[in-house]
């Protein structure tokens, strides 16, 4: 029974509904809450849900990992380093983004006493 779910396309619709599901959980915390850091972290979430979808459909499960040790010398079946890579660089630079973000929530905070995102309105104009 097991077997059916070690399949190459079984495992890729598992990776695309998961991170769909997280998509969307990310998706509904945006849109439902007010407060600004968990907006915030609705869009850290939905974020991770993209990560998880590009490694997720990058991995070749009969490659190897892109190593080369002593007595090897060719890439052959290997998987591609590339989009790890640019997905490592990608969470780097959403965390930055993030604490910036939140940095920015906490400063306004202390200067007027508010996180609901409706009430922002005292740098319009």
């Amino acid at each position: 029974m097991f077997e059916f779910f070690n399949q190459s396309e079984v495992i890729k619709v598992i990776i695309i509904i998961g991170s769909m599901s997280i998509f969307f959980v990310g998706l509904f915390g945006l849109v439902t809450q007010k407060h600004i850091i968990k907006t915030f972290i609705s869009i850290a979430i939905m974020e991770s849900s993209v990560f998880l979808l590009f490694i997720g459909l990058s991995y070749k499960q009969s490659f190897l990992a892109p190593i080369l040790t002593d007595g090897q010398q060719n890439f052959n079946n290997m998987n591609d380093p590339i989009p790890q890579a640019m997905i490592l660089t990608a969470i780097v630079i959403g965390m930055a983004v993030l604490a910036l973000g939140v940095s920015f929530a906490i400063e306004y905070y202390k200067l007027t006493g508010k996180t609901d995102i409706d009430e922002m309105t005292t740098l319009k104009g």
